[in-house]
This record gives structure tokens, C-alpha cells and sequence, in this order.
């Protein structure tokens, strides 16, 4: 079945897919006659008539305080047209062009209104308004706009409706590779893709960059310095937070390479995870964390702790330091350290969920040998670490989620590319009230436009991620009434430049 899609950018303008075959009953916001969004709102009421954008008229954005990045998003969305601020000290953000009959915010008596990433959006022939309780909501009404815009000679044409969208999920994140070859692709990610599908976090797996006190392990491919803060700074101009992901104490073949710190290497004949005991460890670690925390200025950081045991030894029997203890004290001891130490430089940490899960606590990524010994680790384990709870099988389901929070975490699912797994830890997570969502990639360290080709399956992800975190839909993948992978593709090589328009019945 083809599909004739479109995606609209607010930063460039870049078309995303739209139209689509009927959807199913279940899904009434996208039945016939009414335009499909992607991810699909809450509600949508269609009216009649449509709104034309003419060069030249006047938009007006009334809050409290001028926010540059909703203002540059605006005027992205009403090009060749004045815009003017007005300062109000009444609730929330109110964006208007034209003469619409609803510019007046409610004050939290709706959900969208209550909701700090919630927005209405109203279109009518006189004129069209969006109404936001921040300047963020206000963001993702213009993102919502942007797909509904038909080109008609030098202006612009809306559907007449009228549109009441929050999010499911509070935490919707997306999970990449920075490369130098790949900034360009990494760019669209960010301006094109994750802000039109209205994620609000972008975990960066950077420990690959050229880190100025360690250069022995800058691989040929690092992004530098420079243009990784280019990209941070591109994700927060689009309203998602920049969050490092430095992977310890395993999975880190990046501070062996070209050879390097073999020194502390728990089992140097297969140079996987380091001495966690080892004082030149902590110090590799804080050298690249200093480097690392002021680009990004989060108030998160990712240090991993996931399959530490997946190769090599550990404990190695031949270290010193190690080789008495378990490796429950061992990956508690450092999980601990490492957050104490990044928690009195105002930040909070993330970690990986396996290693606190036992034999039949999860459908998969259960890396504890024994269930007490999960449990234990559980308890030891600093409350105030966030755990990015993973799961790869379809028949993912919510009892990891509930003994992490029955421990006292703060949870956030992560998924992989198959679209049963996304569907259904997404709605585990809804169940079980966990933070968020985040969809992990795994299409290599290095990602660049080849990537696309080959592993279309891992970027498709993203859009049904974003699907299910914010709308929160159950639907399966093959009803929602598009292509995820021909959605993607096309917002991120700019392949259209049309827009949806109302389905007739």
C-alpha cells in the first residue's frame, strides 16, 4: 500500500507526511474528512470553511515574558508576515493572526490549559489563534499547524477547526550517535523530525567526541567539541532537552581504544568495563564528565551501568581491588559514587534498569543472576538516580515498572525499533505511570546518511514512538493509517513540499 505523506518543520519549513487511507474507528481523530496529524491529537473538530495566510498579515503573541525560540518558530510558521509582542500579565501564551472569536485563555478550566506542554489550536475564516499555558505548548500548537497548511498561489490555506492536544507521556526522548560525518543528518533529526513529532528530550550517546584532556581515544570519526555544542544548542532552540549518555563501567570499549588505559581495565585480556576500584577510573571518568557537562548545561546525565557483566570478567579473580567482592557491591558502589558526584554539580543521574532486574522480573533485560540479588541492588541503589527500564521483546509488559517503583525510582521506558515493542511499552507505560519514553537506536556509533539506508527499520522508530507517547493511542502499528518509515524518510530528506488537506468520506 503507498501512502502520500507529509511533515512540516517549524525551524525550515520541511514538508512531513500526511495524508493517509481511512483510519479505523477506533482512531477518531483521523476518520474520514478530518485531517490526519502526526502524533494525532486528542481531539479535532472540524468547521467550515478554511483560514488563508496572505503575505503581509499581522501576527500578534501575547504572554508574559517573550520566549526567542517560540518567536522564531512563529516566525518561521507565518513567513513574509510582521510580528508584534504584547505583554499580559492574564495566564498563559496567546498566539493570534486574524480576527479568530476564541483568543481568550482559560485559565486550567480545560486539560490542555492544565497541561505545561498542552495547547488549542482554533482556526476559523477570520483568523486563527493558539492558546498554550507555556510557551512551549504554544511550540507544539505551531508544530501541529505546520501539517495543515496547503500551498495556494503566494498564500497559504488551513482547514477550519478546532484542535484540544496534550501528551500522554511526560518524558518523550529519542536516543542517538553524534558523528562528525553525521552532523548534517543529525541537524534535520533535530529541526526537521523530533520537533514536528514533538519529542522534549534528545539522549546523546557522546562519550565518541574528542574530549581536549584524552585525546588517545578520539576515534576518526569524533565530532568536536564545537559541533556538539552546536547540536545540544540546536535541541534546546527546539524545546528538547539535551541529556549526555557517557556508558560505564562496561560497555567501555571507547576508553580502550587505539589501545589506551589498559591499566584499569577489569579483565585487560577482553578490555570491556574498567576497575570501578581503580583511581586512575574515577579520574578518566570526572576528566570527561568536566568536558562533557558544561556543553550540555542538563540537568540530567546518563552513565550507563547496563550488561557490565555481558563480557569479560567481572570481578576479575586477578584484580586486586575486585576480586573479594561481588558484583552487587561493586556496580552499587559506583552507581553511587558517580551520582553523588554529579548530584553536587546540580545534576541528576540516569542509569540503565538490567542489572537491578532478576529472572523472570521483566520479558527481557534481566541481568541480575537471581531475583534477591536484584532486590538487594534495588535497595542499595541511590533513590534519586532515574532508571531507563529497557525492553527489546514485543510481549514487553509493566512488571519491571512496578518493582522500580515499588523500590522508590523514578522510571522512563526505553524501546527498540520493533514496532510491537514500542506499541506495547508504550502502553505499559501509560499503565503503570512511569515517566516517559525513550526510543533507542542502535544503528552504530557513527551514523551518517548511509544509516538511513540501511537500517530504515531504527529511524521509522522514532515516529511511532512519538505516536504512542503523546497520544497515547493502543492502536497497532499497521492501523494507524500511515507509513512510520515513509513519514520519516521524507521530513528528513525535505522530499515534499505539500500538505495535508481534508479527507472527504
Amino acid at each position: 500500500m503507498k501512502y502520500c505523506v507529509s511533515l512540516l518543520s517549524i525551524g525550515l519549513c520541511v514538508p512531513l507526511l500526511l495524508a493517509a487511507p481511512p483510519a479505523p474507528a477506533a482512531a477518531p481523530v483521523s476518520a474520514p474528512g478530518k485531517p490526519l496529524i502526526i502524533p494525532q491529537p486528542k481531539s479535532l473538530r472540524l468547521g467550515a470553511g478554511t483560514f488563508r495566510l496572505e503575505p503581509g498579515m499581522k501576527w500578534t503573541l501575547r504572554a508574559a515574558a517573550r520566549d526567542p525560540r517560540l518567536w522564531q518558530a512563529a516566525e518561521a510558521a507565518f513567513p513574509g508576515a510582521p510580528g508584534a509582542f504584547t505583554r499580559s500579565r492574564s495566564p498563559g501564551v496567546v498566539l493570534q493572526i486574524g480576527s479568530p472569536r476564541q483568543t481568550v485563555f482559560p485559565a486550567g478550566q480545560a486539560r490542555w490549559a492544565q497541561d505545561p506542554e498542552g495547547y488549542r489550536l482554533v482556526v476559523e475564516p477570520g483568523g486563527l489563534a493558539i492558546l498554550a499555558s507555556t510557551a512551549q505548548g504554544a511550540f507544539y500548537g505551531l508544530q501541529t499547524l505546520a501539517q495543515l497548511w496547503a500551498p495556494a498561489g503566494r498564500a497559504r490555506t488551513c482547514p477550519a477547526l478546532e484542535v484540544d492536544d496534550w501528551p500522554a507521556l511526560r518524558f518523550r526522548g529519542a536516543h542517538w550517535f553524534p558523528s562528525a560525518s553525521g552532523a548534517p543528518m543529525h541537524q534535520r533529526l533535530i529541526t526537521n523530525v523530533f520537533s514536528a513529532l514533538k519529542f522534549n528530550h534528545s539522549l546523546i550517546q557522546c562519550e565518541a567526541a574528542r574530549w581536549d584532556k584524552h585525546p588517545e581515544i578520539t576515534a576518526p570519526n569524533a565530532i568536536s567539541k564545537p559541533d556538539l555544542r552546536h547540536l545540544v544548542e540546536l535541541c534546546r532552540a527546539h524545546y528538547q532537552e539535551p541529556v549526555p549518555l557517557i556508558n560505564v563501567p562496561g560497555h567501555a570499549e571507547w576508553i580502550f581504544r587505539n589501545h589506551s588505559n589498559l591499566d584499569f581495565a577489569e579483565d585487560p585480556q577482553t578490555p570491556y568495563a574498567y576497575c570501578v576500584r581503580h583511581p586512575h577510573s574515577f579520574r578518566f571518568i570526572r576528566d570527561v564528565l568536566k568536558e562533557c557537562l558544561p556543553i550540555f548545561q542538563s540537568q540530567s546525565c546518563h552513565i550507563g551501568h547496563d550488561e557490565v557483566t555481558m563480557r569479560g570478567r567481572f570481578p576479575n579473580p586477578e584484580c586486586p581491588r575486585c576480586r573479594d567482592e561481588t558484583v552487587t557491591t561493586l556496580v552499587v558502589e559506583h552507581a553511587n559514587r558517580l551520582a553523588r558526584w554529579l548530584e553536587r554539580r546540580g545534576v541528576q543521574s540516569m542509569i540503565w534498569g538490567d542489572m537491578l532486574l532478576g529472572p523472570g522480573e521483566a520479558s527481557d533485560a534481566t541481568h541480575a543472576k537471581t531475583r534477591a540479588e536484584a532486590q538487594q541492588r534495588r535497595a542499595q541503589i541511590n533513590k534519586r538516580i532515574t532508571i531507563v527500564d529497557w525492553h527489546y521483546a514485543a510481549a514487553a509488559d509493566d512488571r519491571s515498572f512496578k518493582l522500580l517503583h515499588e523500590a522508590g525510582f523514578r522510571v522512563i521506558a526505553a524501546s527498540w525499533y520493533t514496532p510491537e515493542n514500542i506499541r506495547r511499552l508504550s502502553q505499559a507505560a501509560l499503565q503503570a505511570g512511569v515517566e516517559g519514553l525513550l526510543q533507542t537506536t542502535w544503528m552504530g556509533f557513527f551514523p551518517d546518511e548511509r544509516a538511513l539506508e540501511s537500517q530504515p527499520q531504527q529511524f521509522a522508530a522514532f515516529v511511532l514512538a512519538a505516536e504512542y507517547a503523546w497520544s497515547g493511542r493502543a492502536d497497532a502499528p499497521d492501523q494507524l493509517g500511515y507509513d512510520p518509515g515513509k513519514v520519516f524518510q521524507e521530513a528528513c530528506q525535505h522530499r515534499l513540499a505539500g500538505a495535508a488537506t481534508p479527507r472527504t468520506p
